[in-house]
């Protein structure tokens, strides 16, 4: 009797291990997941997609001729996975990524033009905005080179000016509007309490052309991207 309520013991804690093994898998596999499942950008510019909650080795590949692949991550061991897409031809396309035989898919829209939807930078290169368009609404990421940066700014459009809410590092409330003015975009802090910029205050912007947003992109890499990857 003593050792069959030995070997029962066994079994019912082996069957809680594997349960809980299971458990775990499942719960690690379900974090794994890329940064955007759709963008919207302009012909002829870039966009950046990251994977976010693993290590194995990934693959990434683009369905339609809407899209290319221009540069990727996909080494294995690194925290840091990620994939730059150029939009070639206005429509949809499909960037997926192939990893522990999972397939994550991301939707792209690629628009002829836009006001407000692309890369834009200062003419020293040291801010950098990007905005993209979510459903009915805009997304933005603005980061300052070595100074600072703010994620995920989301607004409308209303007579002609593009109006963003968001937080700040500090997890401050902030408001900015980007309005145009000829070939410029005019960047206005309109509601902030932040320590670098002063209410009212405002940065001139002119939209990147093709591989020059991609680039400026690159040259503020560990500011901006901190919040993809």
């Amino acid at each position: 009797m003593k050792r069959k309520y030995i070997a029962s013991l066994l079994c019912v804690c082996l069957l809680l291990c594997n349960l809980s093994m299971i458990q775990g898998k499942r719960a690690q596999a379900g974090k794994v997941y890329l940064t955007s499942k759709a963008v919207t950008i302009i012909k002829g510019q870039y966009a950046f997609i990251g994977l976010k909650g693993t290590n194995s080795k990934v693959k990434w590949r683009v369905a339609g001729g809407n899209i290319k692949i221009h540069e990727t991550n996909k080494n294995s061991g690194k925290t840091c996975k990620y994939c730059y897409i150029k939009a070639v031809h206005t429509g949809t396309g499909t960037l997926k990524c192939i990893v522990n035989n999972r397939i994550l898919k991301c939707k792209v829209n690629v628009l002829s033009k836009s006001a407000f939807i692309g890369d834009f930078s200062d003419d020293a290169g040291e801010v950098y905005l990007d905005i993209f368009k979510s459903g009915k609404k805009y997304v933005a990421f603005y980061s300052q080179f070595r100074l600072a940066k703010l994620d995920w700014l989301e607004g409308t459009v209303k007579n002609g000016i593009l109006t963003l809410n968001g937080r700040d590092s500090a997890d401050n409330p902030v408001t900015v509007t980007l309005s145009c003015k000829d070939n410029k975009r005019i960047f206005t802090f309109k509601k902030t309490t932040w320590e670098y910029f002063t209410q009212g205050s405002t940065i001139e912007l002119k939209k990147c052309k093709g591989k020059e947003g991609y680039e400026k992109a690159l040259h503020g890499f560990g500011l901006y991207y901190n919040s993809y990857i």
